[in-house]
């Protein structure tokens, strides 16, 4: 039979061509850092990115199951497969983590200089460690194949066509997705204490992992809205993203999380300001009010908070294209320079090091993340006309 309409054909080797590309020049920048004695630059910058981009992966994920526990079926199946789109980088974050094993000595100062606490101590242990960290991140990427499949299957797509029925998800879904979102909080918070907190360990907040893994589920947010928009210029006229009540229901997530963030990063500032107890403020002052961090650290509560809010406030800048995208590019450059302040000024207090090696493995990370997400592209770029000529046949039926 032929079918209704043609496949959607945009540059799928042009875009392989750039990541491929952008991977050649990340595993240049690790071998001249190394070979150039910058190691401590290179496994600091292979933790920030690893984080960033493993986090956009998973927390993608995240949402997706928040859409099925939400009952939130408001763009046919396109929100679920736009959310899921990142999933393949997981696996290959498995694998990446190793160069945090490689560069464990550069990264941890308690291997070289151990905590008195011997409790802290027996839990800062290298080799436990990074153990669980690596159990744990195959957990979540086992968890994420699991429920990313049963998401595609053909119970769950005509559940996701029934917006105006009450039927709840089916039986599958309802068991992983309620699993994947405890356990993606619970190993988001131990990643936030193992992999950042630790590299302060005197420092101690019992709000950061809450803290970190809502942080992360924002970026997959702003990651999303940006391929949205890119997406939506690509694709034929008469898709998804051309619809006003997605790209407002994208940019009210968007706000929505941002303020989130901004209550909780408040509330955890405020108890360790009124409490005035060294052995906290250090990690604050450090950033916030010490030279040479100053700026990169207040410019990410600019990009996190007051950029979503103030600009989306409205109806009309949520439907806006070129805004809403700005917006979300802006968020993810904010949440990377939030990763990159959180970790790097603890081993570096007194100098900044961002140059071109930090560039060249951003760039290398940036090229996996891509190619890993082009089948996953591919496949929502199908949905994103398919659900939308379906709608529209539903209407004109109507």
């Amino acid at each position: 039979m032929r079918p209704i309409r043609e496949p959607v054909q945009l540059e799928w080797g042009r875009l392989t061509t750039i990541a491929t590309v952008l991977i050649v020049v990340g595993v240049v920048g690790v071998a001249a850092g190394l070979a150039l004695g910058q190691a401590q630059r290179v496994w600091l910058t292979w933790l920030v990115d690893l984080l960033f981009f493993m986090g956009i992966a998973q927390g993608g994920v995240a949402v997706s199951a928040g859409f099925y526990l939400t009952q939130g079926r408001w763009a046919g199946s396109t929100h679920f497969r736009l959310a899921e789109a990142f999933w393949r980088f997981l696996p290959l974050s498995l694998l990446l983590f190793l160069g945090v094993c490689v560069g464990a000595d550069y990264i941890f100062p308690w291997i070289a200089h151990p905590v008195a606490n011997p409790v802290k101590a027996q839990w800062l242990s290298a080799p436990f460690l990074l153990t669980r960290d690596f159990i744990a991140i195959a957990i979540m990427v086992l968890l994420s194949w699991r429920f990313v499949s049963i998401s595609r299957s053909a119970e769950a797509i005509a559940w996701h066509h029934e917006p105006d029925t009450i039927e709840m998800p089916p039986v599958p879904i309802r068991r992983w997705a309620p699993l994947l979102a405890i356990c993606y909080c619970v190993a988001y918070t131990l990643f936030a204490y193992d992999l950042i907190s630790s590299l302060a360990p005197q420092w101690h907040s019992t709000l950061f992992g809450w803290w970190y893994f809502a942080t992360v589920f924002w970026s997959a947010i702003c990651a999303m809205s940006f391929t949205a928009m890119r997406m939506r210029a690509a694709l034929p006229m008469d898709n998804m993203f051309n619809r006003g009540k997605v790209r407002h229901d994208l940019g009210k997530m968007i706000f929505a999380f941002s303020v989130f963030w901004m209550y909780l990063t408040f509330a955890q500032y405020i108890v360790i300001w009124y409490g005035d107890l060294p052995t906290e403020t250090f990690f604050i002052v450090g950033r916030c009010w010490h030279h040479p961090w100053m700026f990169m650290t207040w410019m990410v509560p600019v990009l996190l908070w007051a950029t979503p809010f103030s600009v989306l406030m409205g109806v009309p800048p949520k439907k806006t294209p070129k805004i809403l995208g700005t917006v979300a590019l802006l968020g993810l450059i904010g949440v990377w320079d939030l990763n990159y302040v959180l970790i790097v000024p603890s081993l570096s207090p007194d100098k900044l090091p961002l140059g071109w090696i930090e560039l060249a493995i951003t760039a290398g990370f940036l090229g996996a993340f891509i190619f890993c997400a082009i089948p996953g592209l591919k496949l929502l770029a199908e949905v994103a006309v398919s659900d939308a000529l379906e709608t529209s046949d539903e209407a004109a039926h109507h």
